[in-house]
């Protein structure tokens, strides 16, 4: 496919950084000829100087031969016009990313989606999505929601006291729990597991699986019964981030809101029903103090500042947290963070911009993909056509690769076992894991 990406900031570079190892040819065009240099020196792309709103830079992209136009620089008005030009010179897909929620949610009148953009994304909405689903499942490396939050994928780490230790899934004593659940991969080490009926859990195994929100909270509680839930979460920063993480999650935990500026700090207070709005500096301990920071208290630093949030979590760890996370802007600083275990989870707006992004990409029939921070495959969610190659045939018929599982379908909003015998309708919904090496072949077999 042939992708034009307008803006060379992270969003861009990651993004750019992925599709040339899918083989894509990708133009990027960027008004500051430094961040295209930088972007050309590690990747084998075309880049073009220029602002990415201008007509005449637009066309020398060739956008309109394009399959697919994707706008994310910093300006919300570049990013949207760029892919109004797009649209009207004839590129086939575009996608915006917005940072004010206005454009997501404007009246009918100005719905980008009716203009012509095939995609309009929030980093910070997907960010503070992925941190809730954090929140909600302790214990959990990834949580995120699929098929309107009817199901959830997960993931853990099996440690010394885990009941699934050293055992295969029949041989665990709570077979219910089991099979209320689907296993799709084990990361072992470097190495990527598909799980099978005499798969043995091994001590550290990144252990992945899907199901109901419920069967897998269940699931939970019971595979790590050293973890319990928290009773407070902390959020340090106030900003849109912060505040959108606090509406998701304050009718389901006590919620304290950290926020220096005072304006900010009052504008939240408006937005906000059951969080109480301290006007602090997370960096000071009396502000821990005074938050009531104690031993099942998650804190999250949600600022502006890397740095600072990395400190903020440090010292909330020393004054007792049992759980930190924090947010990451800086690319570079993440594996870093990561080897040091200098917080339990980072976000990284940029990785949910590019999970957006990415589903939208694969094709028209599939409908989300998701890219799992721990473990190299994705999630692709796979519309059956009415007659196609697919219909009819059940699970264990189908040719899949080695690398690839079935892990649920849904058939008329309602949740059902991939088992061998299933025989997969049209309009079923099928979600499937892959290895990046499989995407391709599954599309072969399901489009």
């Amino acid at each position: 496919m042939r992708i034009v990406i307008i803006g060379a900031g992270n969003a861009g570079r990651q993004l750019a950084m992925r599709l040339c190892e899918e083989k894509h040819s990708v133009v990027m065009v960027d008004a500051s000829a430094q961040a295209l240099a930088q972007a050309e020196a590690g990747l084998d792309i075309l880049t073009i100087c220029g602002q990415g709103s201008n007509p005449c830079v637009l066309e020398e992209a060739q956008v309109d031969k394009s399959d697919l136009l994707i706008a994310v620089t910093d300006n919300d008005e570049v990013n949207v016009l760029s892919c109004l030009l797009g649209h009207a010179a004839g590129a086939k897909g575009k996608i915006a990313r917005v940072t004010n929620p206005a454009f997501l949610n404007g009246s009918e009148h100005y719905d980008l989606q009716k203009m012509g953009i095939d995609l309009v994304i929030n980093q910070k909405h997907e960010c503070a999505r992925e941190v809730f689903n954090m929140l909600q499942m302790p214990g959990a490396l990834e949580a995120f929601d699929l098929f309107a939050g009817k199901v959830m994928v997960a993931g853990f780490s099996v440690n010394a006291v885990s009941p699934l230790l050293d055992r295969t899934p029949a041989e665990c004593d709570r077979l219910d729990l089991i099979q209320s659940v689907r296993v799709i991969a084990i990361r072992r080490g470097n190495d990527l597991v598909v799980p099978h009926g005499n798969t043995v859990f091994m001590r550290n195994d990144l252990v992945y699986l899907v199901g109901k929100r419920s069967d897998i909270a269940d699931f939970f509680k019971w595979v790590q019964p050293d973890i319990e839930p928290f009773e407070k979460v902390i959020i340090a920063g106030g900003g849109d981030l912060g505040l959108m993480l606090a509406k998701f999650i304050e009718n389901e935990v006590d919620t304290v809101l950290l926020e220096q500026d005072e304006e900010r700090a009052r504008f939240c207070s408006a937005e906000l029903n059951k969080t109480l709005i301290l006007r602090a500096d997370a960096l000071t301990e009396s502000a821990l103090e005074e938050s009531g920071l104690h031993d099942k208290t998650a804190f999250v630093a949600l600022t502006g500042d890397d740095e600072g949030n990395i400190m903020n979590c440090l010292m909330a760890q020393k004054k007792g947290a049992s759980f930190t996370a924090t947010q990451i802007t800086r690319t570079d600083f993440i594996p870093v963070v990561e080897q040091l275990y200098l917080v339990n989870r980072v976000v990284s707006p940029y990785i949910s911009t590019a999970n957006a992004i990415l589903h939208w990409l694969r094709s028209k029939k599939v409908q989300a993909a998701s890219l799992l921070h721990n473990l190299p495959g994705e999630l692709l969610d796979v519309i059956i056509e009415e007659n196609g190659k697919i219909d009819g045939k059940r699970i264990r018929e189908i040719k899949m690769p080695s690398t690839a599982i079935i892990a649920t379908v849904m058939r008329d909003g309602e949740v059902v076992t991939a088992t061998g015998d299933l025989q997969l309708q049209a309009d079923d919904r099928v979600l499937i894991f892959c290895h990046p090496d499989a995407v391709k072949k599954i599309q072969s077999i399901f489009l």
